[in-house]
């Protein structure tokens, strides 16, 4: 019985500061590694695959200054090039790294938290908030979106350290990695600057001075702090290509601003609880009624707490507040229109207001004093709210675990993969899309070809001969079938001939059902007694033009077959080929279009 008291006198004396950095580093090194076998139920989503094979083109400055749809991400880019240039298509790298990125965040957020409370359980229980917090979690998960969201939470992290630095006379150590850490964090994403909002909040709950005094000390460090930005928005200025945006109308506004508003208050609740469903994985809060309510209830109480025990932690709920209306008047101005309201609480917009959320609810809470005869009680009750909080984060991992782990992009590359290596370097393959639930529409090259050649599986692409292999949607390599929809009815015996650059145009009459505008593959038999390369342009009746991609390599001497595609959206009535070089001479056989499919 004595142990038991002397354990608790211990508690209640507070921690050894060694031991609270042991705790913080266990907590993150554990919730990592769970959070990175749970993302590794998982595979690739849409925009992963757009990114890799953006960054197997490798680290020129062009490269990494591509636009990102309407953002300019370099350290996405550059990112995406490491794994391309490592180990292409290798998930476990990408779950190794976000592993380290997460662990690194969370014990910057732990050491943070020491800094600011000194030796005291509460920088464990803020620890473990910030670790758990479902509202950070889907974007661990994506790897697409950890890319733009962990080092925005890692490098967010130094620019607080920096700043808690600065007013500890720390002045150079806060200048030395401060703005750099505030760049990187631009560079992998823009929105990430909202943490100067946090960093302004902190800076003026640690002032001591006077305000003019407290200006006179803080002028150098904004500063330094706004060069950063100055040159990523430079940047962005000569190298972005943002679209353009419209507002809602007044109601739907409000009403994506109420869904906004429910996001970080759910997540007071461990919520979102539940999730959208979709085809394909994706962070799109459902929390029902019940979630938001306790987590307004649980808000209510702490402002409460925050107003009548410490007003200078209502700075950092302004910052959380800074972060809520910024997010929600972007992403309804940037994506109204083309999602609607359900973008609002998709959780990629989301994932860095636990930083703020995580010091406002700590530094709230550790400003609670009980009356000595109300301790016990009170203890029992922040147990059980713990308790239940953590039950909610249960309740959120596992509905979007099973989400996750029906990702179908794993089982269709494993088959790719291996059916490609039994059948050999020399498979030749039609330029087949992925299925839509790995490469969505909005993809912006859906194809599997780029993906194959930015992980270095040999392969050949439409070459002449035989009709290529399909890959079908479960990843099987098999013969196929050309379904004919139209021909040019060619006469044999080079009745037509293509004599060098001059074109030619061949009617289509339509032999097969009527598909509309589609993506177009061709079959072309020739004859040729010198390589030739020929392009094919697809026109409709309104006389557009549509060229289909030119095959990679030139086309072989001999009577054989040479295949195009796929083309973009037309409904065709005639084609034109030309030669590439005024010296060919080529004999035109039949020119078929339709689709290939698996025989």
């Amino acid at each position: 019985m004595s142990a038991i008291w002397g354990a608790a006198g211990r508690l209640r004396a507070g921690p050894d500061e060694a031991v609270l950095r042991v705790a913080v580093v266990a907590i993150a090194a554990v919730q990592a590694v769970v959070l990175g076998l749970l993302a590794r139920r998982g595979s690739w989503l849409s925009d992963d695959l757009d990114f890799m094979v953006q960054g197997g083109k490798g680290f020129a400055p062009d490269e990494l200054l591509t636009p990102v749809n309407d953002h300019i991400a370099p350290g996405l880019r550059f990112v995406y090039a490491v794994f391309a240039q490592l180990a292409p298509m290798n998930y476990d790298l990408t779950v190794a790294w976000r592993v380290l990125m997460q662990a690194l965040a969370i014990a910057f957020m732990g050491f943070l938290l020491l800094r600011l409370l000194g030796a005291s359980w509460w920088v464990v229980t803020g620890t473990a908030l910030y670790a758990l917090a479902p509202v950070s979690m889907p974007s661990f998960m994506s790897l697409s979106s950890a890319v733009n969201n962990l080092p925005a939470h890692v490098f967010g992290l130094l620019v607080l350290h920096a700043t808690v630095d600065w007013y500890s006379g720390r002045r150079r150590q806060a200048v030395a990695y401060g703005p750099l850490s505030l760049l990187i964090s631009l560079a992998c994403w823009e929105k990430s600057g909202l943490i100067m909002a946090t960093a302004l909040a902190l800076a003026l709950y640690l002032r001591k001075v006077p305000l003019r005094q407290w200006l006179r000390q803080s002028w150098l460090l904004g500063a330094v702090f706004a060069a950063p930005v100055v040159a990523f928005g430079i940047l962005y200025a000569t190298h972005g290509d943002p679209s353009s945006g419209s507002w809602p109308g007044l109601g739907k506004l409000l009403g994506q601003g109420a869904r906004a508003f429910a996001v970080p208050i759910g997540t007071l609740a461990g919520g979102p609880w539940h999730w959208a469903s979709f085809d394909t994985p994706f962070g799109i809060a459902d929390a029902p009624v019940a979630a938001v309510v306790l987590g307004g209830v649980v808000l209510i109480v702490l402002l409460a707490a925050a107003w009548r025990l410490d007003r200078r932690v209502l700075l950092l709920w302004g910052s959380l507040l800074a972060y809520v209306l910024t997010t929600w008047l972007l992403v309804s101005y940037g994506r109204s229109a083309l999602f609607g309201s359900v973008f609002t609480v998709h959780y990629h917009y989301w994932s860095d207001i636990s930083i703020p959320l995580t010091l406002a609810v700590v530094l709230t809470a550790r400003s609670i004093h009980p009356r000595v005869e109300w301790i016990r009680p009170a203890a029992a009750a922040t147990a059980c709210c713990l308790v239940a909080w953590t039950a909610g984060v249960v309740v959120s991992d596992a509905g979007f675990a099973k989400s996750w782990g029906k990702n179908p992009a794993r089982p269709y590359f494993d088959n790719v993969t291996t059916e490609l290596d039994q059948a050999g370097s020399s498979v030749n393959l039609w330029d087949v899309t992925m299925p839509s639930t790995i490469s969505g529409l909005l993809s912006s090259d859906n194809r599997l070809s780029p993906v194959l050649r930015t992980a270095g599986i040999p392969f050949r692409l439409q070459g002449p001969g035989p009709d290529p292999y399909f890959v079908t949607r479960s990843g099987e390599v098999r013969p196929s079938k050309f379904r004919v929809w139209a021909t040019s009815h060619t006469p044999g015996g080079c009745a037509k001939e293509l004599k060098g650059t001059t074109p030619v145009t061949l009617p289509l009459e339509k032999v097969g059902p009527d598909y509309g505008a589609v993506r177009w593959f061709a079959k072309f038999s020739y004859l040729a007694n010198q390589e030739v390369r020929v392009l094919a342009e697809l026109i409709d009746a309104d006389g557009k033009v549509v060229p289909m991609p030119l095959p990679d390599h030139a086309w072989p001497t001999g009577f054989t077959t040479m295949y195009f595609g796929p083309s973009e959206l037309i409904q065709a009535t005639a084609v034109r080929l030309r030669s590439v070089d005024p010296d060919d001479t080529v004999c035109l056989g039949e020119f078929e279009l339709g689709l290939p499919e698996a025989s």
